[in-house]
């Protein structure tokens, strides 16, 4: 390999971290901008930079479809639902409107995971964090999506034994005992079996011997 390709390569790896770097800025400041959306304006304006952040990365539209769908229809059943039971008809847009402020919250970080490999999550997240901090973070935002899936499959199960934690079974406050039972009590239980198997696997490796680990940059 020639002198010319080494640094050709090292100027593209330069690159490749100076654009995570970026994004994990940028993801960041559009989910804190979120929360003081409190209008329809901004909260449309948020949504379009989304939009064109995804179109611009080039992130698979339908992969960022599937994992939000699923958070935005939940979260929205459940805090409009709660608005119109403590506030009557009068709930419905500010139902809404806050959990599209969460929805929206939230968007950036499934962008940032679906486009960042986590090689280079964790090589970012080393620079400014320590690296046990790194880690942990690096591994949770990588594992969100599976925990998603996780939810979605307990949710599926549950609803075939009958338990009423469908949307418009959670409009009705006692059913909202199926909802611990059946769901929450499992996903939390499925979440600590899942960060027991990822402890397991760093202490395979001898995480925490050397008090600094380096990063694979990846391909």
């Amino acid at each position: 390999m020639s002198l010319n390709s080494s640094r050709r390569e090292a100027c593209d790896r330069s690159a490749v971290r100076m654009r995570a770097g970026v994004k994990l800025v940028l993801c960041v400041g559009l989910s804190i901008l979120a929360f003081g959306a409190r209008t329809l304006t901004m909260l449309a304006i948020l949504t379009a930079v989304d939009l064109a952040l995804i179109l611009w990365l080039k992130v698979g539209a339908g992969a960022v479809w599937r994992e939000a769908r699923r958070v935005f229809i939940w979260q929205t059943g459940m805090i409009v639902g709660l608005y119109l039971i403590r506030y009557g008809s009068g709930g419905l847009w500010p139902g809404f409107r806050t959990s599209w402020q969460v929805f929206m919250a939230f968007l950036p970080g499934i962008i940032f995971v679906q486009s960042t490999p986590h090689a280079r999550i964790m090589e970012v997240l080393t620079r400014v964090l320590p690296y046990k901090t790194a880690f942990v973070l690096a591994t949770s935002i990588r594992f969100i999506p599976l925990v998603i899936r996780e939810i979605k499959s307990i949710h599926e199960a549950q609803v075939l034994r009958g338990a009423r934690i469908l949307p418009r079974d959670l409009l009705r406050p006692w059913n909202w005992r199926d909802l611990i039972h059946c769901l929450l009590v499992p996903v939390i239980v499925q979440s600590l079996n899942l960060a027991g198997e990822i402890a397991q696997a760093a202490r395979a490796r001898d995480f925490g011997i050397k008090d600094r680990r380096t990063c694979w940059p990846g391909a």
